[in-house]
């Protein structure tokens, strides 16, 4: 009868590890109340914050509707979204549209009297530009692949500044009547033709990507053609080049027809109560009219809100309270802006 081959021992790596190599594993939060934001691009911020589940449901108790908010203001102008955030909620990305401005987030909940008790605030931040730079600053240099780079630097040694590249030579040079054993070109206008074979080569993702007019398309193109025309990557047509140019949509150059649309949103609340009672909209006392009706002008923005209304009888005794919702999601096609909207020191109704 055959004897079963034994198990090998299993060796116990364990004992060969350093102490450090398990420290523990980290905890769920560190109960800091800390609340950062950062944008993620022009458009988007991202918000995160360390918020334990005790301090949560502490703040949740305190709060007239057990509810905690995650508030974004732009500021001198106000808040702009609200997001109601639960215990298990770590991190939020916020859609803002809004480049080159600044934001500051804030934690919080409403208490009963109606004001907002902030747990947390960020720092202010900004969102980065989604156009082109203001810059206009450009150097060209032809660098010609048929000399090795060591013979080029040695022909331009003797006119090489201090701390100055071989690249930064040699466009200082050829803006310069000095003489080089080879043709330094100087970038022109695309013809429609050459902005038709570019868009081509280049294929449309840049186009969808920036999702821009036809103008800043040729601008696009332009830029990148006179680029591979300094680095020797792309030759003149046997035509020569001209100075008139047309986007490759058929847009004449620099003419704008003109045409848009504007539009935008804003949001009246309005009610009634008891005509000597004490009224709040949002955190904000509000006036009431003889017969106790009242209306509240809220600007209305793309975002998520939650406005908290609540209405005290004169001697305290009865409270009525709402918690009013509002989702604004906007989308747009085509060249549409947003329309100003109106300048309210006070919105209506509030009391000053």
């Amino acid at each position: 009868m055959p004897v079963p081959a034994a198990t090998p021992p299993v060796p116990d790596k364990s004992k060969d590890l350093p102490a450090y190599e398990f420290l523990g594993y980290l905890p769920d939060s560190y109960g800091s109340k800390k609340l950062f934001l950062i944008p993620r691009d022009p458009h988007i911020l991202f918000a995160y914050w360390d918020l334990s589940p005790v301090q949560y449901q502490e703040a949740a108790r305190s709060a007239h509707d057990g509810k905690i908010f995650l508030e974004i203001y732009v500021p001198g102008e106000g808040r702009i979204q609200q997001i109601h955030i639960w215990d298990s909620h770590k991190n939020w990305y916020l859609q803002v549209n809004r480049p080159d401005t600044a934001f500051i987030a804030q934690l919080g909940y409403y208490r009963a009297d109606g004001g907002f008790e902030v747990l947390a605030r960020s720092s202010e931040v900004r969102t980065p530009r989604d156009t082109l730079s203001p810059n206009l600053d450009a150097r060209f240099v032809t660098i010609p692949f048929s000399i090795p780079f060591r013979e080029l630097y040695e022909m331009i040694a003797a006119q090489v500044q201090p701390g100055e590249e071989l690249a930064d030579t040699l466009a200082r040079l050829q803006r310069t009547d000095f003489h080089l054993p080879f043709q330094a070109r100087t970038p022109r206008d695309l013809t429609p033709s050459e902005s038709d074979d570019l868009l081509e080569y280049l294929g449309d993702e840049e186009i969808r990507r920036r999702m821009v007019g036809s103008f800043e398309i040729t601008e696009i193109l332009r830029k990148r053609f006179e680029t591979m025309l300094s680095s020797g990557q792309w030759a003149s047509s046997p035509g020569g080049w001209v100075t008139s140019v047309s986007s490759p949509f058929g847009a004449s150059f620099g003419k704008e027809r003109g045409f848009h649309m504007h539009l935008n949103a804003e949001l009246i609340i309005y009610g009634g109560t008891s005509p000597d009672a004490k009224v709040r909209v949002d955190g904000h006392d509000i006036t009431l009219s003889k017969d106790g009706t009242f209306s509240y002008h809220f600007v209305f923005p793309d975002g998520q809100f939650h406005i908290p209304i609540s209405a005290t009888s004169a001697d305290g005794a009865e409270t009525r309270s709402a918690l009013l919702s509002f989702l604004r999601i906007t989308e747009l096609e085509g060249d549409v802006r947003k329309t100003g909207q109106p300048k309210m020191d006070e919105p209506i109704g509030r009391k000053k």
